[in-house]
């Protein structure tokens, strides 16, 4: 790799490093090209970045950005997932959760959420956590849940009411009965 061409990759780094949101650091050292494909492939889909990392380049990209605080952990074989949008967090945990899983060798090593440091089990929870939309809805359908009560309460009244008037109707209407012969 020519001079130029490390500068134009730190350069590159360094504008992805600003916008990271999540970022989350695996060893790959074990996985053959087809299954490291296949993790790109599989992040990809989702909409998520996947590059194995040049150490050096990665600290020349680093400084005055939320992946510097993950400095201690990009040696050896690294390689790094990251989304700049932060409804992605959970799945892209998720995403390297199950790949781990089906591939033992990749290894989570630590990652960053929101600017927060995160360590292998924590990233095991984010996995767990539900999305953001979903986060909303439920949240909604909590806010939502007392005045939809309040307003079944008020509608009780009228509806049994009319029940009421319902069930005279339908005795007055009923049959006629024969007298006893």
């Amino acid at each position: 790799m020519t001079r130029k061409e490390k500068e134009k990759e730190v350069a590159w780094l360094r504008e992805e490093f600003l916008g990271v949101r999540t970022m989350i650091l695996t060893n790959y050292q074990g996985l053959t090209v087809a299954e490291t494909n296949a993790l790109r492939e599989d992040l990809r889909k989702i909409g998520v970045k996947y590059k194995v990392l040049k150490n050096t380049l990665a600290r020349l990209a680093y400084p005055d950005t939320d992946v510097a605080r993950l400095a201690d952990a990009i040696v050896g074989p690294r390689g790094a997932a990251w989304t700049a949008d932060e409804d992605k967090s959970p799945v892209l945990a998720k995403t390297l959760i199950d790949f781990a899983k089906a591939h033992p060798k990749l290894e989570l090593i630590r990652g960053i959420v929101g600017g927060t440091p995160v360590d292998p089990d924590q990233i095991d929870q984010l996995a767990k956590l539900p999305g953001k939309t979903e986060l909303r809805g439920r949240l909604l359908g909590t806010m939502i849940a007392p005045a939809s009560s309040f307003v079944n309460v008020l509608a009780a009244v009228p509806r049994s009411f009319l029940n009421v008037l319902k069930a005279i109707e339908d005795k007055k209407s009923g049959p006629a009965e024969e007298p006893a012969a």
